[in-house]
């Protein structure tokens, strides 16, 4: 009995440091991360007339992520992006072209999601794979403040109503995608993700449905701008008077290319404990 206590006294701390090493992935993982980044949007809407991705860099965003199981994460993510369209770019003598509306809107966007990951997670976060694909998809709000050049100045369209109804300044907006994780390092990856974003609103751009009735001043000049250049669709011309066709049915949407850079927090960042560049005991 006494050899047996004292093997288990001599054991202790080897059992220490056994269960220490098994779980310090636990104990030391970073399970936080911190996204940012800029990219491209694209517009798709009744103004877009085969235009691609705005001219340079058209968004920027920040974003927290947290792991949660093997394959799955949870991310909140912040987004101000631009997008814009014009009947200028319309086929010569078609109705768009006639039609001659444009618009431009600095919009901002907060989402709430899951990402799910396409290989397991790989114990800690630096010994991550080299490239980690994953999809995400996600529930969140845009702004809506679509905009049109009169006379030099930007005009907001929204306060105008120039379809003879109002709408809101925000809309519900269902983005999903894919991406992909390279690592740099121990503590930063170089991501890259394509993302639709579906939403309840075909607003983004002011026109949806007919030319509005009743109007004046700015609301009528800007609701119907057929007059500003020549005739170049008689039929199209004759046919914009108030209660006709102005846009199509369908709500708008529009799509996000963006690069981030992905640092990983420390566990104690909030405690004064871990600095964020200090690898993990396991690591050494």
């Amino acid at each position: 009995m006494k050899k047996a206590i004292l093997l288990a006294i001599l054991l202790i701390p080897f059992i220490k440091v056994s269960a220490q090493n098994f779980l310090s992935w636990q104990y030391n993982d970073r399970y936080f991360s911190l996204t940012a980044g800029t990219g491209h949007t694209l517009y798709l809407g009744e103004l877009n007339n085969g235009k691609g991705f705005q001219q340079g860099l058209s968004n920027l965003n920040l974003g927290v992520e947290c792991r949660l199981l093997t394959r799955w994460a949870a991310r909140a993510e912040f987004v101000y992006y631009n997008i814009s369209g014009s009947d200028t770019y319309a086929e010569d003598s078609s109705f768009n072209k006639q039609r001659n509306l444009s618009f431009r809107s600095n919009n901002f966007e907060g989402q709430l999601g899951a990402m799910y990951y396409f290989k397991p997670y790989n114990k800690i976060y630096h010994q991550r794979r080299k490239f980690e694909p994953y999809a995400h998809v996600a529930v969140g709000v845009t702004t809506v403040n679509p905009k049109a050049q009169l006379d030099g100045k930007w005009e907001a369209l929204r306060p105008l109503a120039t379809e003879g109804t109002t709408y809101k300044g925000t809309a519900i907006v269902i983005p999903f995608g894919v991406g992909v994780k390279a690592r740099i390092n121990e503590f930063i990856n170089l991501v890259g993700e394509v993302g639709y974003r579906y939403t309840f609103t075909d607003r983004l751009d002011d026109v949806s449905e007919n030319y509005g009735s009743g109007l004046s001043g700015k609301a009528l000049t800007l609701s119907n701008r057929k007059d500003e250049i020549d005739m170049v669709n008689e039929t199209a011309y004759e046919a914009m008077i108030p209660g006709a066709k102005r846009g199509e049915a369908g709500n708008d949407s529009y799509l996000l290319l963006q690069w981030k850079l992905e640092f990983y927090l420390p566990t104690h960042l909030f405690k004064g404990g871990e600095s964020w560049f200090s690898k993990p005991s396991a690591f050494h």
